[in-house]
This record gives C-alpha cells, sequence and structure tokens, in this order.
C-alpha cells in the first residue's frame, strides 16, 4: 500500500507534480496519508490523461516498477 510521500515520487517520476497532504496539515504528524491534486484549467484530454496515469500508479499499490 502507497505512503503519500512515496506516491507523490511516484508520481514526480512520471512528470505529475501532486502534493503530500502533511504540506497541509494544521499539526505536524497529523496528517493523513493522502495527496492533493491541485487542477487549473488544463485541456480535458490531458487531465484526462494525466488522471488516467495517477489512478493506474494508484492501483500498483505501492509497487514501483522500472
Amino acid at each position: 500500500q502507497w505512503r503519500a510521500e512515496r506516491f507523490v515520487a511516484a508520481a514526480a517520476r512520471q512528470g505529475i507534480a501532486i502534493t503530500p497532504g502533511s504540506a497541509f496539515a494544521v499539526t505536524p504528524g497529523h496528517a493523513p496519508n493522502a495527496v492533493r491534486i491541485a487542477l487549473s484549467a488544463p485541456p480535458v484530454d490531458q487531465l484526462r490523461s494525466v488522471l488516467e496515469r495517477l489512478r493506474r500508479l494508484a492501483e500498483d499499490g505501492g509497487i514501483e516498477i522500472d
């Protein structure tokens, strides 16, 4: 199973920038195991492609395949 920081790093290696939930925690050490995905106004096809890549990455369950 993924931990947020490892998932963020794996996404970054695929050119996708997301942020771990710990960056938004009010109290250090009390962050959920989550990530934040910020969307602006990309073309729908690009958004669909990136979200599909994140879905496949999440489904890998933390098993990184090179």
